[in-house]
């Protein structure tokens, strides 16, 4: 088999982090690419997070991933930062799962969906802080929103996704303020009698002040008075405030709605 790169980015991506793979007779069997960001609020002590995609032939995919991974190791030495190299996978996909797993990626992670009912709580801030809904006015409001909200996230929120959960009935955007910035933060959105906690973050210096439990407090007030009874939260396994909060908030499991099996890479 042979390995290429493109010889200018592809669909955005730098050409070293792109991978075509041929066979002999120069048949083209797939390409894969690796992506690579940091994410220093969710995991302070693994940084840098390297995602793997992959589309190929069967006989092409351990050849191409090994490709990848290598990359990655590129990646992770000149950062020199502890890395996480990771994909994703449908859960009912348990084919691709054990190729993973068969590479040397172990299924410790996922994004889980949870249910909570609606706590009851008060529609106001802790002393000290300001409660208002999240300006979003205008595209600024909505880009500044977002770039708020993907500091704190794996997958980001793109505007299309904003638009969308606009237009639901139960569309909430709420915020803790102190000095006139947001220190806390969450975004709901639903129809009928449930509601989706889409997103939540809290500035790390406030943190172990519990404003997360209670501005979805605050926020159910709203919720409930629209007739929303139940709601849903997505929570990444590996992380500890996430799966905490599901626990304060006496949350019930429902599914994994991705895998994210990966590799620790460290220094």
């Amino acid at each position: 088999m042979f390995m290429n790169h493109p010889v200018t980015e592809y669909q955005g991506i730098a050409p070293e982090n792109v991978f075509f793979v041929s066979s002999d007779r120069h048949v083209q069997l797939g390409y894969g690419c690796v992506i690579d960001f940091y994410q220093y609020e969710l995991y302070p002590d693994q940084p840098l997070h390297i995602y793997a995609q992959m589309d190929a032939q069967p006989s092409a995919k351990p050849f191409l991933f090994g490709a990848l991974f290598a990359r990655a190791g590129e990646i992770r030495d000149q950062a020199g930062s502890p890395a996480r190299f990771y994909t994703q996978v449908d859960p009912k996909d348990k084919q691709t799962l054990d190729f993973y797993v068969k590479m040397g990626m172990k299924n410790d992670d996922s994004e889980d969906l949870y249910s909570f009912y609606l706590p009851y709580g008060r529609a106001g801030a802790p002393m000290g802080f300001e409660y208002w809904q999240s300006p979003l006015a205008t595209p600024q409001d909505e880009a500044a929103l977002l770039d708020r909200m993907n500091l704190y996230r794996i997958q980001p929120i793109n505007r299309d996704y904003l638009t969308l959960w606009r237009q639901q009935e139960h569309f909430l955007a709420l915020a803790y303020y102190r000095q006139g910035a947001p220190v806390c933060e969450a975004v709901f959105t639903g129809s009928g009698m449930t509601a989706t906690l889409v997103s939540i973050y809290t500035v790390p210096q406030y943190r172990g002040q519990k404003l997360a439990s209670q501005l979805i407090d605050a926020a159910c007030v709203h919720l409930r008075d629209q007739g929303v009874s139940q709601l849903y939260a997505h929570i990444f396994k590996r992380n500890q405030p996430q799966n905490g909060l599901m626990r304060h908030l006496k949350g019930q499991f429902i599914q994994p709605v991705n895998y994210l099996p990966g590799i620790n890479m460290m220094k």
